[in-house]
């Protein structure tokens, strides 16, 4: 929490340009495929990107990244990307909402360049859901995908991108934790997670069975736990990334950022 607030102070507001995209700007995180303040893995897993954090790392091997895997604690580069990471993730949880989704029973299409926020304090994913993006015909469009506390996926999900949609572009802005259970059959998921508390992608049975793949990157503020065989795609150095606003923006916006924050943050707390 203390993290949060010293870079909410530095970042102060988030801003939705003109035409329309939310900005969500890793910085130097982008060039990690995972990043936390723990990460745990058990089997062969690989990781596209660095991999980070902030206290402990292990299972690395036997999981492999394509980029560094970082020693630990306080190593700079860890460092600096982390404090992107929350920076990104702070002003994300700011965004004006644009639409609303009611959770994951159903299958759903969501439009790019806008925010979407369930008003399920908690989701939980129905078997045999598909999602689709649709970026419109523009492969620049985001999509915020933003959940108050908690998301689970039980089993069997598909995505469906369409009309220049990139996974990179996909951003799930989630409360406190993530977790997948593939249910038998391995979870392919589109977007970036980053989450406020942990991710979890649980096994599906012996270390060497497949469990899911991200395609994305995975930060977590307090652990990341790969129980399995999972496949993490990292996040592309372009990919979603908009420009920061200008100074007078964001003390323009400031304000009223931090009531939103604060309203927020009450909502997430149990």
């Amino acid at each position: 929490m203390q993290q949060r607030l010293i870079w909410l102070a530095m970042s102060i507001a988030p801003v939705v340009p003109a035409f329309g995209s939310p900005i969500v700007n890793l910085g130097n995180a982008s060039t990690f495929g995972m990043l936390g303040g723990t990460i745990s893995n058990t089997g062969a897993s690989t990781v596209v990107g660095n991999v980070g954090a902030t206290t402990t790392i292990t299972g690395f091997p036997p999981g492999t990244a394509t980029g560094t895997v970082y020693p630990f604690p306080s190593n700079p580069a860890v460092t600096l990307a982390y404090n992107d990471f929350i920076s990104a993730y702070n002003l994300a949880l700011l965004d004006p909402s644009t639409q609303s989704f009611s959770g994951m029973t159903t299958s759903q299409t969501f439009l790019g360049n806008n925010v979407y926020t369930s008003p399920l304090t908690d989701v939980v994913s129905t078997a045999g859901i598909n999602l689709t993006f649709d970026a419109q015909a523009d492969s620049t469009e985001v999509f915020v995908i933003r959940i108050t506390r908690d998301l689970t996926i039980n089993g069997p999900i598909t995505f469906t991108l369409e009309n220049g949609a990139k996974a990179t572009n996909i951003f799930w802005i989630i409360g406190r934790t993530e977790t997948i259970n593939p249910v038998g059959v391995p979870v392919t998921w589109d977007g970036d997670i980053l989450a406020g508390t942990s991710f979890t992608m649980s096994s599906i049975g012996p270390s060497s069975a497949l469990a899911g793949a991200i395609n994305g990157c995975v930060f977590a503020e307090t652990a990341n736990t790969l129980a399995g065989f999972t496949q993490v795609g990292g996040c592309s150095a372009t990919g979603g990334v908009v420009p920061e606003p200008g100074a007078s923006e964001l003390m323009g916006l400031g304000l009223l950022a931090l009531v939103a924050w604060r309203k927020f943050r009450s909502l997430v707390s149990p």
